[in-house]
């Protein structure tokens, strides 16, 4: 019979670890029907896949395209490579559950942390939610190419239920507050969030400089909030962070550790780093030795370097009382203006230089 689809003559990586082969494959009504030799077999579309690779959908488990879908239904650059899912909401840095109040702080807060303009933020997304579940049903009747896994995040949550103080370092929830952290989370989860997601790495800030609201969370909250998302999602539901592994190292890992007890999948950005085998060995024994116990734990990192712009438009390195009002200029133009006056820039010079100027990221530096 003839098959809707056949693409022949790649080479197809299935993603079990077996080894590449050379095979063919048909589809019909959208799904996969055969696998193998297909030479003489008729199709109404064939795709020649001489020399290239076939492989499933990629699942791109980090990403911060929450508004780009907004005037970017195709999603770009993660449809150009493959991926067929992407996971939003990382980092804490989620749209919903949101208040009205609070629409224009979110998108300041994802502007300061992940640099999209927040008035493109504003202006791109209908805010027609104040619900994890509405803002997902948002997302749907924006027609995305690819499938779309949402995650909520404890920065809309914290601020929700606490307000400016969240992000305080010292302050914790009180108990009605906590409650209330709680009550979101399930609620979210409950109405379609894969999970919840946390950032305690000491670089997101939002835009007065503190760090973005969930960071100084104690483990009473976090062990709270990951109890919530098990008993609203289940065994699996998932607890993703960007941690502080600089000056909470052990605090983070009983954390990971705690969640997969209670029955979260954990999902964690991780790195390696300059000394000896960059923590591959100690990471590989955390990890085995958890996931042989039952608890799930995953650490995520990038196959490449990665990198960043800085200059005049933004800059996060210094942030000495100088430099701080020369970035609150509004424009490049007005930043460029100010730098002609001798005093400034000597000043500027002067406070950087007493900071530590750029620390231990210099070394990772290369102008342009």
């Amino acid at each position: 019979m003839a098959h809707s689809l056949i693409i022949s003559g790649g080479t197809v990586v299935d993603g079990s670890g077996a080894a590449a082969k050379r095979a063919d494959i048909a589809v019909d009504d959208g799904r996969i029907s055969r696998i193998g030799n297909l030479d003489g077999v008729e199709a109404a579309t064939t795709i020649d896949a001489t020399d290239k690779i076939v492989t499933p959908g990629f699942v791109d488990l980090h990403t911060h395209l929450d508004a780009q879908i907004g005037w970017d239904p195709e999603m770009r650059p993660s449809s150009y490579h493959g991926v067929t899912t992407a996971l939003i909401g990382s980092c804490g840095v989620t749209f919903a559950p949101c208040s009205k109040d609070n629409r224009r702080y979110l998108a300041e807060l994802m502007e300061a942390v992940e640099d999209i303009a927040a008035n493109a933020i504003m202006d791109g997304l209908p805010w027609n939610w104040t619900t994890f579940g509405e803002y997902l049903d948002c997302v749907e009747s924006l027609n995305p190419a690819l499938n779309v896994v949402g995650m909520c995040g404890h920065s809309a949550i914290r601020f929700e239920a606490m307000g400016d103080k969240s992000c305080d370092e010292g302050v914790q929830a009180d108990e009605r507050e906590l409650q209330r952290i709680v009550d979101l989370v399930k609620e979210s989860v409950e109405g379609g969030a894969a999970g919840f997601s946390t950032s305690r790495f000491l670089g997101h800030r939002v835009p007065d400089g503190r760090l973005t609201p969930g960071t100084w969370a104690d483990p009473r909250e976090t062990r709270a909030i990951q109890a919530a998302v098990v008993e609203a999602g289940g065994r699996g539901a998932m607890f993703q962070v960007a941690p502080d592994m600089r000056t909470r190292y052990e605090v983070e890992r009983q954390m990971f550790e705690t969640g997969a007890e209670l029955g979260c999948q954990v999902l964690f950005s991780g790195g390696t780093g300059p000394e000896g085998d960059g923590g591959v060995s100690r990471w590989e024994e955390f990890l085995g030795r958890n996931n042989e116990n039952g608890r799930r734990i995953t650490s995520i990192c990038q196959t490449r370097p990665s990198g960043s712009f800085f200059g005049l438009a933004q800059q996060a390195f210094l942030r000495t009382p100088a430099w701080r009002e020369l970035m609150k200029l509004p424009t490049i133009a007005d930043r460029v203006a100010a730098l002609k006056d001798p005093a400034t820039r000597e000043n500027l010079v002067t406070e950087a230089k007493e900071a530590g100027g750029f620390g231990r990221v210099a070394r990772m530096l290369h102008p342009m």
